[in-house]
């Protein structure tokens, strides 16, 4: 859209007259341009504008906004070339897409100008000298609203260029005035001293009069002169209909204060014709206000130089001024308008800045996973629930195709998924899997959505960690596991423990009689040589039966360890003592083993819990640590014992030098049957257990290992003792 203009004049030569003739080339800066190219970008949205004129071989730019450094440029590569030829707005949307200008250097390098849109800036002979044109360095278009800005503040431009050259012509014209003045001084000088040429001289007079008379009626300012006291001696037609008088004839002899004008404004202009005929330096192009008597106040350009005679003495003054009050107006509309708009933008920043920061509260604070993509599927935006998930800091991950995160076998599924995310809207993915940066598989459920803001395109993915789902299924399957092993064990111990006993019983019954028996047949004569010889068979065989159901017995009370729910009032334990008599009792297991190094920490605090189940599981800890430790003696493995208080939490670190636990194991070292010793060396329940004593006292039990370099089990109890002791204190059992 643009407002119709006569048509353009293409000669050439004759343009490039008008350009010179502009006086514009090769100027200084001014205000007034940079502010309506400064405009033009706001208006438009566009990084770059400009006032270029275009000379012979160069394209000069008067106004730049958006490129620093740059004063010029070739007129054959440049666009305002095609510009000028045309009427209107001439538009390239995409340059990249116009065969005119695809290869244009200024398209294929800097500035990479993609969308051009320009008005040529035409004279009043209608030569159109240069352009008032916008650039950017993306394809883009002009709402309508935007091409009439743009064609408004091309007619600024024209016309700051023809007051230029109005102004330029009324101080020729000026010039001129003076001139034809000094030459009336003259004719009048000559009529004084040669009366007999009065004729030719009043004739020449006559001539000068109807030339001034000619040159101010036809003149489109209002011109006035005074004498020295400020009288009016004359003006021009345009002056007196300003004043609302009928002829110039009704001005002559008033004073500004005989003027239809306000007090203060004929004293104002009054202290200017002082000022100018006084210094006798003329007083030019200032701007004041004049509103004659029941009319509409109107703003002038004013010029007053002052008058002298053929000798140089000062007699009057010259004024001449140019309604301005259009200009003002559409410079105040101008104002308004940019004040509107930067209230307008910086309410619209503010909007944004509340967006992106609620936006980025919500990321931050969500339990799970958000990646906010481009167009393309590239990550603009991560938050810190996805760095950690990934294992990837979000520099990382800024840039980064998402569908590359995917294992390879898995990325068609997510590629197809956010293909089909930019038709539909949103898309689901049950379990998608992610690579982290260790290269494990990491699952989540995908939720994703397509956020549309203006010409933006942005693919918001949460994904939700499915790990600690599996983990929770896993675990619900091994609690059901365990309360069933639990109701198991408890069974088989109450169906054990009854014939236990009584085995023991009479086996204890039989060692005791065969004692008698052997007390009682050593002292009979001639005893059978194969009946002494079996007796101390027998005693080894009742022995080894009374280890044997002793070892029964020591597995069904784990069991029962185990599978109880029971719990027992919490009592103060002093560590040290605990850990010094647990040491004495192993210490026949210890001496051909190990040598034990003890840290203890100075003032370790009384500790609530169980000093039998801690015993118990100390016991267990040291008996597994010293059978790690076989395959050496005490000149090479060594158990370091080590207590510490941690804030609230006392710590008790076991560890050897032993063969330590392999990897692939460690996760399973816990579980209740879960052995790596030969079948018939342990019954797996020892580390169950212990786990399970020290989590019912309120505590945690951790394990770190090194094959081949031992392991140690550390044991945090807290101070202020929350739990409670469970079963009665169990033998310890091998893991």
């Amino acid at each position: 859209m643009h407002t119709p203009s006569p048509a353009l004049k293409r000669d050439e030569a004759q343009r490039l007259r008008a350009l010179e003739r502009s006086g514009l080339l090769d100027t200084p800066p001014e205000p007034a341009y940079d502010d309506i190219v400064r405009i033009a970008a706001e208006s438009c949205g566009t990084p770059i504008a400009l006032i270029s004129l275009v000379d012979r071989d160069r394209q000069w730019f008067k106004a730049n906004v958006g490129l620093q450094g740059v004063g010029a440029t070739e007129r054959c590569i440049s666009f305002c070339t095609h510009a000028i030829e045309r009427e209107g707005v001439f538009l390239i949307e995409d340059a990249r897409a116009d065969e005119r200008f695809a290869t244009n250097p200024l398209v294929q390098g800097e500035p990479f100008i993609r969308f051009y849109a320009g008005a040529p800036l035409q004279t009043e002979d209608g030569f159109s000298v240069g352009t008032l044109c916008v650039l950017d360095r993306r394809p883009r278009g002009l709402a309508d609203s935007q091409l009439r800005n743009l064609l408004a503040l091309k007619r600024q431009a024209e016309l700051l260029l023809r007051l230029r050259s109005q102004v330029r012509q009324l101080k020729e014209r000026n010039v001129e005035l003076e001139q034809s003045q000094e030459r009336m001084r003259s004719l009048n000088t000559y009529l004084q001293a040669e009366m007999r040429e009065r004729q030719r001289v009043e004739h020449q007079l006559l001539e000068q009069q109807s030339l001034l008379s000619s040159i101010l009626a036809h003149i489109p300012h209002s011109v006035f002169w005074k004498d020295r006291n400020s009288v009016y001696q004359g003006c021009n037609e345009q002056f007196a209909r300003d004043m609302g008088l009928a002829s110039p004839m009704e001005v002559i002899g008033r004073t500004d204060f005989e003027m239809p004008f306000p007090d203060e404004h004929a004293d104002a202009y009054r202290r200017d014709d002082r000022a100018v005929m006084e210094s006798g330096i003329p007083k030019l192009a200032f701007e004041e206000p004049i509103q004659p008597h029941g009319r509409t106040k109107f703003w002038a350009l004013t010029s007053k130089v002052p008058l002298k005679n053929a000798e140089g003495t000062v007699q009057g003054v010259l004024g001449i001024y140019a309604d301005i009050s259009e200009r003002r107006r559409q410079e105040a509309e101008m104002q308004e308008a940019r004040r509107v708009i930067e209230r307008n933008v910086a309410h619209l920043e503010e909007q944004v800045r509340e967006v992106h920061e609620r936006n980025r509260q919500l990321m931050e604070s969500s339990g799970e996973a958000v990646f906010v993509l481009d167009a393309a599927g590239g990550i603009e935006e991560v938050n810190p629930v996805a760095e950690r998930l990934l294992g990837m800091s979000r520099e990382q991950l800024l840039g980064t195709s998402f569908e590359t995160l995917a294992p390879e076998d898995e990325r068609e599924p997510l590629r197809q998924a956010l293909k089909d995310l930019r038709v539909r809207g949103t898309v689901c993915l049950e379990e998608q899997g992610l690579r982290s940066a260790s290269g494990e598989r990491v699952a989540v459920g995908i939720a994703a959505s397509l956020q549309v803001t203006g010409e933006t395109w942005r693919l918001l993915v949460v994904g939700a960690d499915l790990t600690e789902k599996r983990r929770l299924e896993h675990q619900s399957i091994q609690n059901d596991r365990l309360a069933s092993m639990g109701t198991l064990a408890a069974g088989i111990a109450h169906e054990i423990n009854n014939p236990t006993s009584y085995v023991l019983s009479n086996l204890t019954y039989l060692q005791e009689w065969r004692d008698e028996l052997e007390t009682a047949l050593g002292a009979l004569p001639g005893l059978p040589p194969h009946l002494g010889e079996t007796l101390p068979e027998v005693k080894e065989v009742i022995a080894e039966c009374l280890v044997g159901a002793g070892r029964i017995r020591d597995i069904v009370r784990d069991m029962r360890v185990f599978s109880h729910t029971g719990s027992e009032e919490l009592v103060p334990v002093d560590i040290h003592a605990c850990l010094d008599a647990v040491l004495r009792m192993a210490h026949n297991e210890l001496k051909h083993t190990a040598r034990v190094e003890q840290q203890y920490a100075d003032a370790l605090p009384l500790v609530p819990g169980c000093e039998g189940r801690l015993s118990q599981v100390f016991l267990n800890l040291i008996i597994n640590a010293v059978q790690a430790m076989r395959s050496g003696g005490p000149e090479h493995q060594v158990l370091r014992v080590r207590t510490a208080l941690e804030g609230g939490v006392v710590r008790i670190d076991i560890s050897d030098t032993g063969h330590g636990i392999p990897p692939e194991v460690m996760s399973r070292i816990f579980e209740p049957f879960f052995t790596t010793k030969p079948a018939g060396s342990g019954t797996g329940l020892g580390l169950s257990i212990s786990q399970s004593i020290i989590q019912k006292m309120g505590g945690e039990m951790r394990v770190r290992s090194e094959p081949g370099r031992g392991t140690t089990f550390s044991l945090f109890l807290p101070v202020s003792g929350q739990g409670s002791c469970g079963d009665e204190p169990q033998s310890p059992s091998d893991a």
